[in-house]
């Protein structure tokens, strides 16, 4: 019975692969034709710097790389990313909790208008990003697969299909993970589903496809992209 199994299994894994693979392709594709003609975010470059000065940098740096690796860089992140993530941490009307619940960021976002959210984005997306490094070399030949290829037998689809092959994503929904941490990339893809889990998301479809060690090895390999 094993033996009638594991090509199932392989055949059901790999059409879960081609589907998320096909669906993100159409995401690239669609975001590739709006990137033409996107216009120039808005947004106070000046008064960002002045808040994430005051309210930001003790914890992201003052250049946006972070202090330290459990923070993430904001450094040339797509500013309406940034605009999203910050609303995701402020409480919704509908049962007063926000989408991504964190003692720091959530009594800051509360404390921030709209406004206040753009001219922070503004700023930290027009800073240059750091380059960070793998933990364990051995690893980023598997984490460059992943990445890459991704994974037919467990339906998991490549990472370069909606964050490109230097890591820098796809504007806008897309983030930039060059230049982030491998600590922090592997502690956010651990936390996925308790954490952001929500159905409907992309990640959330992908994420129980990815197996500890390429877990591991995929944040190694995308923290030393340039």
């Amino acid at each position: 019975m094993h033996s009638n199994q594991t090509p199932r299994r392989s055949a059901l894994g790999s059409r879960s692969s081609a589907a998320l693979s096909g669906f993100c392709w159409v995401l690239f594709s669609l975001h590739a034709w709006g990137q033409q003609c996107e216009p120039e975010f808005a947004g106070n470059r000046a008064r960002g710097q002045q808040i994430a000065t005051k309210l930001c940098a003790a914890c992201h740096g003052a250049d946006g790389r972070g202090m330290s690796a459990q923070f993430p860089s904001l450094a040339a992140q797509f500013p309406e990313y940034l605009v999203k993530q910050l609303k995701a941490f402020r409480a919704t009307p509908a049962d007063g909790k926000p989408l991504r619940s964190s003692e720091v960021m959530t009594p800051i976002a509360a404390a921030l208008s709209n406004d206040d959210f753009t001219d922070v984005a503004a700023y930290y997306a027009k800073l240059e990003p750091s380059g960070g490094a793998a933990r364990e070399a051995t690893r980023l030949e598997l984490g460059r697969r992943i990445y890459t290829e991704g994974n037919a037998d467990e339906g998991l689809p490549a990472c370069i299909t909606c964050h490109r092959p230097s890591g820098t994503g796809i504007r806008p929904d897309f983030p930039r993970l060059s230049g982030q941490s491998a600590e922090y990339l592997d502690g956010q893809l651990t936390t996925w589903m308790a954490v952001r889990g929500k159905p409907g998301k992309l990640m959330t479809m992908i994420v129980p496809h990815l197996q500890p060690k390429e877990r591991q090895a995929v944040a190694d390999y995308i923290s030393q992209l340039r």
